[in-house]
Formats: C-alpha cells, sequence, structure tokens
C-alpha cells in the first residue's frame, strides 16, 4: 500500500503543470491564462502566430524557429521545401539560405545560436523588414509602447529576445515571438518555441524587461526585442 501511494504521488508530480511549479509566472495551459488570452485588449497576433509555431528542431533553434512561425504569419512569399513539393512554408531549414549561410553558418547557429542584431539580420535575409532594439537603451514604458504599436499593426511581429533566469525558468538565452497583450495586467505573451519545455506564459512588461536587460555572452550587450514587418 505504501509503495502503491509513493509510486502515485510520483506520478502526480511528473504530470504538475508548469504553472504549480513557477508560481511567478502564468502559463497559457491554466484556466487563468486561458481567461486572460480570451479578454486581452491586443490577442489577434496569437491566432496566426499559434497557426504555424513549431519547436525549435535543435536545443539553439529558437532564432530560425520564431522567424520560420513570424514570416509564415506574415503570408510573404514562402519557398518550397522538397520534402512539402508543390506546397510552400518556411521551415528552420530553408531559412539558411546564401546570405543567412554567410551570416552564420547552420553549424555555428547550431553551437550558438544567434545573438539580437544576428536575428535582425536573418530576418531580413528572409524577406521581411526587421528593427532591433537593445533592452539598456529602451525604458519600460518605451517597451510597452512598442509592443502595444506592433501588435496593433496586421503587417507587424514582435519578437523577444531575453534571458529565462530573470522569470524565472530553467535556462538562459531565448528567442520567441509575442503573441498577445493584456492592458488590466500588463502583460505580454510569449509563444515559447521550445514547445517541449514550456507552454505559452504571461509575463509583465516590466518582468520582460528585466529578463532583456541580462548580458548575452555572444555580443556583449543586452537583449532585447525585434520590430518585424512586411517590407
Amino acid at each position: 500500500m505504501v509503495r502503491t501511494k509513493l509510486i502515485a504521488l510520483a506520478v502526480a508530480a511528473l504530470c504538475a503543470t508548469p504553472a504549480l511549479a513557477d508560481e511567478e509566472l502564468l502559463y497559457l495551459t491554466s484556466e487563468p491564462g486561458e481567461a486572460r488570452l480570451l479578454e486581452a485588449d491586443l490577442n489577434r497576433d496569437y491566432f496566426s502566430l499559434a497557426t504555424y509555431v513549431e519547436s525549435e528542431q535543435i536545443l539553439t533553434f529558437c532564432g530560425p524557429a520564431t522567424v520560420a512561425a513570424v514570416a509564415n504569419a506574415l503570408g510573404i512569399p514562402r519557398p518550397s521545401p522538397d520534402r512539402l513539393y508543390p506546397w510552400t512554408l518556411f521551415t528552420q531549414d530553408t531559412l539558411f539560405n546564401e546570405a543567412n549561410q554567410k551570416l552564420k553558418p547552420y553549424a555555428m547557429v547550431e553551437h550558438e545560436g544567434l545573438t539580437l542584431a544576428e536575428l535582425d539580420t536573418f530576418i531580413e535575409n528572409a524577406g521581411l523588414a526587421a528593427e532591433h532594439h537593445f533592452a539598456d537603451e529602451t525604458s519600460v514604458d518605451e517597451l510597452r509602447k512598442a509592443i502595444k504599436e506592433t501588435l496593433e499593426d496586421r503587417d507587424a511581429r514582435f519578437v523577444a529576445n531575453y534571458s529565462r533566469k530573470a522569470l524565472p525558468q530553467k535556462g538562459d538565452g531565448h528567442i520567441s515571438p509575442v503573441g498577445a497583450y493584456d492592458e488590466e495586467t500588463d502583460s505580454v505573451l510569449i509563444l515559447d518555441v521550445a514547445k517541449y519545455k514550456y507552454p505559452p506564459v504571461w509575463i509583465s512588461v516590466e518582468k520582460l524587461h528585466e529578463a532583456m536587460m541580462l548580458v548575452d555572452e555572444g555580443s556583449n550587450r543586452s537583449r532585447g526585442f525585434v520590430k518585424v514587418s512586411v517590407q
């Protein structure tokens, strides 16, 4: 009987949602997280992004996974991968065109990911316009304004580059798109592309800024965000 109870407790612990483990965060998989999305002032981007967000195929591919989702959501002309012919779609692999291979080859991105400035150019080489901002040059109010302006624009998407350490979550540097903003709680919904690790999560704009302020060792600069739009 004791052994049965111990097994049951172990199974329950394994099945616990992240929302139970990280009390400071509100995950979309919880009822309050779901309700916030439905009631959020700016939630339109969630639907197009959620349609195309795929899990990063390599632990360091948060950048390519995010860019692929954003490019597909914005509806720009798509490449036709051999394995999907005759259908078209941006995938994490197809983003490594000649220009991006020159910027940072696949093997290097696999090893160390993308910095904020590299992410900007990576996006532009995919056929989109990009405007990146470092958190140490951006106030919380300016970040909030940028989020709202981007989410109000049908032809734009907001990409966050932040450190998980500030949330707190396990891990460090990460890139993912933002799918919604809720005015009442002043929080954003991050659509985490490491879907095997965490579901989408609501965090305050202030907390996001704090997470962006942590230094990226790859650039020795703070992290930040990219406003992506159709050219």
